[in-house]
């Protein structure tokens, strides 16, 4: 029994001596504790690790495969990001759980971003003497080439192996230039091996995001990398900023706004905000390798986005001056907003001269949104042939294209840009429409439509061409392809009448509208079911046109990633966003006269911020204003009663029964007011309820782009404003 007593009594005196030997009877991890940031993070727990402050939020435990466009090289599932932890202003601490230092002494981690390394840097500190046995700062953060990569770094603690210590990370930093860290892998190295595999991590890393040696050579008549085809910025030299780094450097197949094409050349472009990821108010310069200009120079390049400040500009190669600047003064939202336009430059009184090319980013936000410039295929000193040839050879690849997005009719925009072009060095080799017939509204009968296009003119180059025919009639599902001259238009609705005209093997056609009435109780193309803007007339001189057609009636359901209803009725709707008229400023669209006959109610749905419809006599005389009073910007994406209304149009009913009788007709307004969204939709427009409608109880049926579910949206009475 004493026996047993004796060996109890070792027993506890070894797990006291034991517990001592580890730090005053404390057990201490002889690893990182969850250095590798896998463990369990939810509701705010963050295992292993202790953070003081505003910086450092577990939200910040983020898996992306890129933050702001830099590849991460995480280890594991997760990593963090300090731009997704908080405010990148935001300051405090991040403190480890204190471990028995083992291994060989060395311990590696990965860090990205914490430019300022006087204010941003990782401790290793003795647990026993808050003595700091170390400091690392991520030196290699240029915020250029290398930003929030995630590079690996090596600490010799060797000489305090045994010893119990800690990690604190730390961020005082509160400007905005990479102000933040991110962090990712805090091992110990367990021998040679592990330190050696560190080391060529990050030479490989260094190799691979680093700047890359620039050597250029003046007398050669071409630039290095013009089409970014490397698929970074070899060959371009920053010149200032941080606007344009690597990270903008993405793919042509890459789409913006969920489903818009850029219709680049090859395989690379340059996208100053690579969908949002490289950020608007951000400022610099870079520039093109030196070289003689030769050939008839003639500089050609691709243009997109770079509204107000940013520009493209040849300088001199010796004094920097800058010789000719241009602008994306095409620049067109949303029908051009980021898509890449070819341009040229004629600078053919420097040929001979050094010089090089200089994409600025001089936008910081202040001058209005798309603050940021796109550019690609640069091609220099070509001559007049290889000018024209490229002309043609532009246009004909938008002609063979066939993707166009379901929001917005691209290639129609794109033919329009290329055919009306004004600054050709060479005129351009194509069959050219500059003329077009418009929209006609008739009584149902026998129409002449040849009639309707006595004034289309064409031209191939500089030579005119007139010999225009009506090719086809298209009536719902049939197609007349003769008796132009007496087309039986006995059925009401929408006759789309092709013409063309031919030069040598080239043809050119387009279309327009007939709108064929059997009353006139009711607007021409009141739903704009015609696809287009037939029977409406524009009040605004700086609608976009294209092709002859008048843009801003759009097929799509929804908009924006999150799918948003718009309350369509039928196919089409008008869609202010697609007008190509700047967002502050307003507009109106008028109807074809009707006569107010049945109950004398009216309906309109409509949306946004500065909606509004204004009824008139046949005279001139306003005997209605009627606003749209639905917008909400709240609990976005959510629509409907619990959430918030923005294009989602409504049906607004309007009581002109003291009219019956009367002619009259309606105006669609987008007022100029204070504040977003103010841009109108507009759809349905009903002149014709034979009783009054009941209002009250009727109601619109969207789908919640959130869950799927059903979402209705009431009717209302408008209120007369005038």
């Amino acid at each position: 029994m004493k026996f047993r007593k004796f060996l109890a009594l070792l027993l506890t005196l070894s797990m006291v001596l034991s517990f001592a030997a580890c730090g005053g009877g404390e057990q201490v991890p002889t690893d990182i504790p969850n250095g590798d940031f896998e463990a369990e993070h939810e509701m705010g727990k963050w295992s292993g690790w202790t953070r003081e402050d505003a910086a450092f939020n577990v939200r910040g435990l983020v898996s992306n495969e890129k933050i702001n466009g830099a590849v991460m090289e995480k280890s594991g599932e997760f990593y963090f990001a300090g731009s997704e932890g908080g405010n990148p202003a935001m300051r405090g601490t991040l403190t480890s759980d204190a471990f028995k230092l083992g291994g060989n002494g060395f311990i590696t981690f990965k860090m990205g971003a914490g430019k300022n390394t006087d204010l941003v840097y990782v401790e290793f500190i003795d647990a026993d003497t808050n003595e700091v046995l170390a400091k690392v700062g991520n030196e290699d953060c240029d915020g250029l080439f290398i930003t929030d990569h995630l590079i690996t770094k090596i600490v010799d603690l060797s000489a305090h192996v045994g010893k119990k210590i800690f990690i604190k990370i730390t961020d005082n930093d509160d400007g905005f230039d990479f102000s933040y860290v991110n962090l990712d892998a805090f091992k110990v190295c367990q021998n040679d091996e592990d330190v050696a595999a560190a080391q060529a991590e990050y030479a490989l890393q260094i190799e691979t995001y680093g700047e890359k040696p620039f050597v250029e050579d003046e007398t050669s008549n071409q630039i290095q990398n013009p089409g970014f085809e490397t698929g970074d910025l070899t060959g371009w030299v920053t010149l200032d900023g941080t606007a344009l780094t690597r990270a903008c450097i993405v793919p042509t197949s890459q789409y913006y706004w969920t489903d818009r094409a850029v219709y680049g050349e090859g395989e690379y472009y340059l996208d100053g905000n690579n969908n949002g990821t490289v950020a608007e108010n951000l400022l610099g310069a870079i520039r093109s390798s030196k070289f003689t200009l030769g050939g008839d120079g003639i500089i050609s390049f691709m243009i997109g986005s770079g509204n107000g400040g940013s520009y493209v500009a040849l300088c001199d190669g010796n004094t920097d001056e800058e010789l000719i600047v241009m602008h994306n003064e095409f620049f067109s939202d949303p029908a051009l907003a980021l898509t890449l336009l070819r341009v040229y430059m004629d600078a053919s009184e420097h040929i001979g001269k050094v010089v090089y090319l200089k994409v600025v980013d001089a936008n910081d936000g202040s001058n209005g949104g798309f603050a940021f410039i796109n550019v690609d295929d640069f091609r220099v000193s070509m001559t007049l042939e290889e000018t024209a040839a490229l002309e043609l050879e532009q246009l004909e690849k938008i002609q063979a294209e066939s993707y166009t997005s379901a929001s917005y009719d691209d290639i129609t925009s794109l033919l329009n840009y290329y055919n009306t072009y004004p600054y050709y060095p060479v005129p351009l080799a194509s069959l050219t429409i500059t003329n077009y017939a418009q929209h006609q509204v008739v009584d149902c009968g026998t129409v002449d439509v040849t009639a309707f296009i006595a004034d289309a003119a064409a031209t191939f180059g500089a030579e005119a061409v007139t010999d225009f025919a009506v090719t086809k009639v298209n009536y719902q599902d049939t197609e007349i392809t003769e008796g132009f001259e007496a087309v039986d238009m006995s059925n009401p609705g929408f006759y789309h009448v092709t013409y063309a005209c031919s030069y040598e093997d080239k043809t050119a056609e387009a279309t327009f509208t007939v709108v064929a009435m059997a009353d006139r109780n009711s607007v021409a193309n009141p739903g704009f079911e015609s696809g287009n803007l037939a029977g409406w007339t524009i009040h605004a001189d700086n609608w976009s046109v294209i092709d002859g057609q008048a843009a801003g009636v759009i097929s799509a359901a929804t908009y924006w990633g999150e799918n948003l209803p718009y309350n369509q009725a039928g196919n089409f709707h008008l869609d202010g966003w697609n007008n190509g008229i700047p967002e502050p400023e307003g507009w109106e669209l008028q109807s074809t006269n009707f006569t107010l006959a049945g109950s004398g109610f009216i309906s309109v749905r409509m949306a946004a911020n500065s909606g509004a419809v204004k009824v008139f006599l046949a005279d001139g005389t306003q005997i209605g204003y009627y606003k749209q009073t639905r917008f909400s910007d709240t609990a976005f994406p959510t629509v409907g009663a619990a959430g918030g209304s923005w294009a989602d149009m409504g049906t607004y009913v309007m009581d002109l029964s003291a009219y019956i009788g009367q002619e009259m007709y309606i105006v669609l307004c987008d007022e100029v007011i204070d504040g977003g969204w103010a841009q109108a939709f507009f759809d349905e427009v009903v002149t014709y309820y034979e009783t009054a409608p009941d209002y009250a109880n009727l109601f619109d049926t969207v789908a919640q782009s959130v869950t799927g579910e059903d979402v209705q949206i009431p009717w209302q009475l408008a209120e007369n404003l005038i």
